[in-house]
């Protein structure tokens, strides 16, 4: 599992990295051009030291001068890093030699020591010294012809150790280790101070954050900076200013919503029960003045249970939808809840010319449903539908087995949707204009001049307590269809 670093440490990381790799890369070109200059400081002082050699045997030599030849041997092999010299003559014999460990005499012995010809180019050759790691020399042969004449008179061998070489390759690791180390020192702290300066103005950035998504408004982030970090500062500072100025205005607004909704709730509740009521106060009336009158006594015993009867059924539709009943959940078959209501309206559907179309799968699995309930909501959206359609037209009834319910449709968003009950009701009325079809399921909405405007709103809570959608479609003059889905029984 992948570590979470804060970006505290993230940046030091990276910083640290950057050091690194800065310092190695010097470290390594500094390595390489010292070594580089070094060995061609050791080949040219090895090509002095064995040409001064030469000429200085050669001239002894040619007097047979041997004790000068050995004089000259000391001085070559007088610095320490110089391990062994030998003088040849012009037969290749061995005039003179200064060998310092057996290991070199090992060497000696396990090249050619066959002399270049006279005129010949220097040859410098680079040998391991045996049962040595890693020292090695530099092999250096120098002939000398005599003068006038191309026939060799003297030859000189030098080597040159690459010890001295080593060591001041290894002091100069050392030193650049320390000066590495010093920089990763100077490079951490420094990273940790900016990393302070950059994650300290963030992290009350963060909280100021959440404790604006927990709704708290009056939160200010005090950042004097110039920078970035401090015009972020500041825009977070404007932005909740502007977010409390909004939220004041969003919480006026619901009041005056709310005394909205009360005033049309009051105004459709006084409308709705003020007629039934003055129906039953005049026939109280009449029954004071003429109770032996029959006719007023039948007359009493039909119109007042029947408006007592209006008055309960506002008050239960108000309760119904502040308060919802527990649902009475059975295996039902939504073909024959649909049949039941469209009975309701067949007549007049009939008299207004409203052709109904009937399109059910007989194979519909039964829902997990209320019958009672979803048969009021069936029969409010074909109330509906057929009173949008007072000059005629076609309704359209469906119900169907879907399996490509969208997620937005369907009651687990987000997560493949099961197979549901689809129910269709389209009419061709005259539509819902575009501004008032979001608001048609708010409870008092309504455009009728008589009724609360809770039938929508019934519907759509029906529709939501069986875990269910309900969706809507208009287009002005062509008509609207409602989509509901339900859930299959299990």
């Amino acid at each position: 599992m992948a570590m979470d670093l804060t970006l505290r440490t993230k940046f030091i990381l990276v910083v640290n990295l950057l050091v690194v790799l800065l310092v190695g890369s010097a470290a390594f070109l500094m390595e390489l051009r010292q070594r580089n200059a070094i060995v061609e400081e050791v080949k040219k002082r090895a090509l002095i030291l064995a040409r001064g050699l030469a000429d200085a045997s050669a001239n002894s030599l040619v007097t047979y001068n041997y004790v000068g030849v050995e004089q000259s041997l000391a001085v070559a092999t007088r610095s320490p890093d110089v391990v062994y010299a030998v003088v040849l003559d012009k037969e290749g014999n061995i005039a003179a030699s200064s060998v310092r460990s057996a290991p070199i005499q090992r060497l000696l012995a396990g090249t050619d020591v066959t002399p270049p010809p006279a005129g010949t180019d220097p040859i410098i050759r680079q040998r391991r010294i045996p049962g040595s790691s890693d020292e090695t020399v530099y092999d250096v042969w120098v002939p000398v012809a005599i003068e006038g004449s191309d026939q060799r008179w003297v030859t000189a061998r030098v080597g040159v150790s690459l010890e001295s070489m080593h060591q001041e390759i290894a002091r100069t690791r050392w030193q650049i280790a320390a000066i590495g180390l010093i920089s990763l020192v100077v490079g951490s702290l420094s990273s940790i101070v900016l990393a302070q300066r950059i994650t300290k103005p963030l992290q009350a950035l963060t909280r100021g954050v959440a404790a604006v998504g927990h709704g708290d408004l009056t939160q200010r982030i005090d950042i004097q900076t110039k920078d970035e970090l401090g015009e972020l500062a500041h825009a977070f500072n404007d932005m909740t200013a502007q977010l409390a100025r909004v939220r004041d205005l969003e919480e006026r607004l619901r009041r005056a919503d709310r005394l909205a909704a009360l005033g049309t709730m009051a105004a459709g509740i006084a409308h709705d029960i003020r007629n039934p009521l003055t129906s039953i106060l005049i026939f109280s009336q009449l029954m004071s003045l003429h109770h032996d009158d029959p006719d007023v006594r039948q007359k009493f015993d039909r119109v007042v249970p029947r408006e007592l009867e209006r008055v309960q059924g506002v008050i239960e539709d108000m309760m119904e939808l502040a308060r919802p009943a527990a649902l009475n959940l059975e295996p039902t078959n939504l073909n024959e809840v649909l049949t039941q209501a469209l009975e309701l309206y067949e007549e007049q559907a009939a008299t207004q010319g409203v052709k109904v179309a009937r399109e059910f799968d007989p194979d519909l699995p039964f829902c997990n449903a209320d019958r009672k309930r979803l048969h009021r909501c069936f029969s409010n959206l074909l109330a509906n539908a057929i009173q949008a359609m007072a000059k005629g037209g076609d309704l359209a009834v469906h119900t169907s087995l879907v399996s490509d319910v969208p997620a937005a449709a369907s009651p687990s968003a987000g997560a493949p949707p099961d197979a549901m009950i689809r129910v269709t009701i389209a009419d061709t009325g005259q539509g819902i204009q575009p501004d008032r079809l979001s608001s048609i399921f708010d409870p008092f909405y309504t455009t009728k001049e008589k009724g609360l405007g809770l039938g929508m709103a019934i519907t759509h809570r029906i529709v939501e307590d069986h875990t269910g959608t309900i969706d809507v479609q208009s287009q002005v003059g062509l008509g609207t269809t409602f989509t509901i889905h339900l859930p299959v029984s299990p």
